[in-house]
């Protein structure tokens, strides 16, 4: 890519224009890297230099990532640092997301944008998804603001929050803002309205500058674009998307405080109760090893263990999402969750299940059988028995909106109860969690969504694997009231069983041997040999 600089040969002419690009961050932007920006984008980059804490908040697809991440490679460039303690300090801009997929989109925007110049990348010393490093001793941090990260004791000069309305208000306050506590830095927030949490109360706040931008204010977006979106989306999720409205957080299916760490009310200090925690589980095929085998056999021969699966078929977009959960102790734990790309043929998928199915002994197989219907077949021609009674308990179930209302309501009691316990590093599974919404109409029926640059594979799956589990302990058992029972009645008539046998998971699983192809878990482990 040329520059305005190769095009100049007069050496005070380039001096000149060096040191406007050096002072005028818009200048950078529109002349330098040629990108137009719309009269709120350049209002916004021009306050960068005028106020220490902006918000953005911008329609979808109005170039939200791609403005920040060129201003992110400006100051890379030309970011002056600051003096702390009568020493200098280069700058060090902090560049945060909720999950590490959207801290990488922002590094891939950077990247494209330098390799794209020659000039630019030759000020690059060093450039991966985790820090940039520029010669003149700037950097740049890349960090993911998931629940369960690591990332305190960073000090930056310009802290850049990408998707700010997915992060905790906890891991926001506690963690990201003090970034900038003893450098007084510069603060960027940038996303798209969601909850009332610390985005919108930001807006609140006289000493913060908000820019807002529906999608009419910008001149790049089609108007016939924006209202096919209108037309099959639910009409909450269009509007925060592009009308940059704001919802109630009762509309969120799993509130953010389910994933923070437990406050003893009385006290005020942590209880130690958490819904998050540090352990490993499969995410891969090929960590599926024999070894692996053995000590699956071990575990259900010697500790009585037990597991449930459960698959969200893909489709369209979605990619195919298997679970395992182990279901006979508390905090429930999810041990395996595996990633089928769209690609993957439907036969491949039961052929590499089979090996799961013959090793774990499942009690139960949840399946999304909303579309797929032949998918059963498939997998009995790989010895998988799947239930398809029609009943939508177990097995083969039905995405219907009765049914979507009891897994939501299931996973929500397990979570209120910290009988939940989710992996640290599950990122996307996490993110899903806390972007899955609902609208209810004008009939009281639920329908739930999630946000539409989003994916809620992973979330179905693992709910459709704990959908038949709930509390464990019988002192719970005896003193839990069901809150949900009310709502339950309302929503799709009387529960199946009494409060006390919804809430068992000791009862006794009813199978369904006269379906075909269906083996009980104890009939399946009698019989079970390993061969690889």
């Amino acid at each position: 890519m040329t520059t305005p600089i190769d095009e100049i040969t007069d050496t005070d002419e380039a001096e000149r224009l060096i040191r406007k690009l050096s002072e005028d961050p818009v200048y950078f932007i529109e002349v330098f890297l040629d990108r137009e920006l719309s009269p709120k984008q350049r209002y916004f980059i021009e306050k960068t230099t005028t106020h220490k804490h902006l918000l953005a908040i911008w329609s979808r697809q109005t170039g939200k990532s791609t403005v920040i991440a060129s201003y992110i490679l400006w100051r890379l460039l030309y970011g002056k640092g600051i003096i702390i303690n009568k020493e200098w300090m280069a700058e060090h801009i902090a560049i945060v997301a909720p999950i590490k997929d959207q801290v990488k989109n922002l590094y891939d925007k950077i990247k494209t944008l330098v390799d794209k110049s020659d000039f630019i990348a030759s000020f690059i010393v060093k450039m991966n998804s985790e820090v940039i490093i520029a010669k003149n001793g700037n950097e740049a941090k890349l960090m993911s603001a998931s629940p369960g990260s690591q990332i305190r004791g960073y000090t930056a000069t310009c802290i850049v929050i990408d998707e700010s309305q997915d992060i905790l208000d906890s891991k926001y306050a506690g963690d990201i803002l003090p970034f900038g506590a003893t450098t007084n830095a510069l603060v960027i927030e940038a996303g798209t309205p969601k909850t009332k949490n610390h985005f919108y109360q930001a807006i609140q706040n006289k000493n913060i500058l908000t820019i807002r931008q529906p999608w009419f204010e910008c001149p790049f977006l089609s108007e016939e674009y924006v209202m096919g979106q209108k037309a099959i989306s639910p009409e909450p999720l269009w509007r925060q998307e592009y009308l940059t409205e704001f919802m109630e957080e009762g509309v969120v299916a799993f509130p953010s405080h389910l994933f923070e760490p437990e406050v003893n009310k009385q006290t005020k200090q942590l209880s130690g109760r958490w819904n998050l925690s540090e352990y490993s589980y499969l995410t891969k095929i090929e960590e599926f090893t024999k070894e692996k085998a053995v000590e699956i056999h071990e575990l259900i021969k010697k500790d009585g263990a037990a597991f449930t699966f459960g698959l969200d078929l893909g489709k369209q977009n979605d990619n195919t999402v298997f679970t395992i959960i182990r279901t006979d102790v508390r905090p429930i734990k999810v041990f395996a969750q595996i990633t089928f790309t769209l690609s993957t043929s439907y036969t491949l998928i039961a052929q590499q299940l089979a090996l799961f199915y013959k090793v774990f002994s499942p009690y139960e197989f949840n399946i999304d059988y909303s579309n797929e219907k032949t998918f059963l077949d498939v997998m009995r021609d790989n010895n998988i028995g799947i239930n398809n009674d029609g009943k939508n308990i177990r097995g083969a179930i039905a995405f219907t909106a009765k049914n979507k209302v009891e897994m939501v309501s299931t996973a929500r009691i397990l979570l209120e109860n910290y009988l939940l316990q989710l992996p640290k590093s599950a990122e996307l599974l996490i993110s899903q969690f806390l972007n899955q919404q609902f609208e209810v109409n004008e009939q009281e029926n639920y329908k739930y969504f999630h946000p539409s640059n989003e994916h809620d594979d992973a979330l179905w799956s693992i709910l459709l694997a704990l959908k038949n589990v709930h509390i464990a302990t019988e002192t719970i058992i005896e003193s839990f009231s069901n809150p949900w029972q009310e709502f339950d009645k309302k929503v799709h008539g009387e529960l199946l069983d009494s409060p006390k046998e919804a809430l068992s998971s000791h009862k006794k699983l009813k199978r369904y041997e006269r379906n075909e192809g269906y083996v009980s878990a104890e009939m399946r482990r009698g019989r079970t040999s390993f061969r690889f």
